[in-house]
């Protein structure tokens, strides 16, 4: 015989069964997280130091699928971040302030930030948003410039709309990749520092990400010794060139020689 609990049953096997109930999270729709899109998100969040953003789903293999249709809606995409904050209170908390208190200017700059943070050498600083050129609004997202320097040896670009399929499915996303053009042009010329650019699917995979900014950093360190070294070598080199011209002047402009006459 088959037992049902009703909204007239009492006793304590009825508010055992209330209680269970009320400690199990409901999926009320389709549209809302299930646990394994749940742990999925906690995983990858800590793996990156902060909650990932709905258009890097598409990047992330088939566990991420229904997570890439959540995404599709904004509601959505927020009652999945709630849940994931209740199912797991200990995880950073979506936003743009990262955890070493600096204010990005959105969350894919944010995710980035979280990984080159912990890997930048005492060598080299890591600064935010640094100016390109004077007297022009053009800017990087990330620096890595040596201590007491303003200008950069190596400029960071975070595409947050983008993977590096270069897919648009947006007008506001063909404007990200028109910008960026113009930053290359402008990186390309002489003197100008490195540029490296992290786009979507790489913060989608975080040993990928690591492994981007692992060599961003190794370049710009590069960089900062190639700098020494042709300082010395520039400093040398003036040196000889100014003996040699020394000895290239006429007389009237050579230093005075005294000699000690002989008798």
């Amino acid at each position: 015989m088959r037992y049902q609990t009703t909204r007239h049953q009492t006793g304590r096997s009825a508010s055992s069964y209330s209680i269970r109930r009320l400690r199990q999270p409901r999926r009320l729709s389709p549209w809302d997280a299930t646990d394994e899109d749940l742990q999925f998100m906690a995983a990858l969040t800590e793996r990156l130091g902060a909650p990932p953003v709905s258009n890097m789903m598409r990047y992330c293999g088939p566990e991420a699928r229904h997570l890439d249709q959540l995404g599709e809606s904004l509601g959505d995409w927020r009652r999945m971040l709630e849940a994931l904050a209740l199912r797991y209170p200990d995880l950073p908390r979506s936003g743009q302030q990262a955890s070493d208190g600096t204010t990005l200017d959105s969350a894919p700059e944010r995710i980035v930030w979280e990984t080159l943070v912990q890997m930048v050498p005492d060598e080299l600083e890591l600064c935010c948003h640094p100016w390109l050129e004077d007297g022009r609004y053009l800017r990087s997202d990330f620096g890595l410039c040596a201590p007491d320097e303003e200008t950069p040896l190596l400029c960071i670009e975070v595409m947050g709309m983008l993977g590096s399929d270069r897919i648009c499915r947006a007008d506001v996303e063909e404007a990200s990749l028109d910008r960026l053009a113009a930053k290359q042009d402008w990186f390309s010329q002489p003197g100008r520092p490195l540029l490296r650019v992290i786009w979507l699917d790489m913060m989608a995979h975080p040993d990928w990400l690591e492994a981007i900014c692992s060599e961003a950093i190794q370049a710009a360190v590069a960089q900062l010794a190639y700098g020494r070294e042709g300082r010395r070598t520039s400093g040398r080199r003036l040196s000889e060139r100014g003996a040699e011209q020394g000895r290239q002047l006429p007389l009237r402009g050579r230093t005075r020689e005294y000699r000690v006459r002989k008798n």
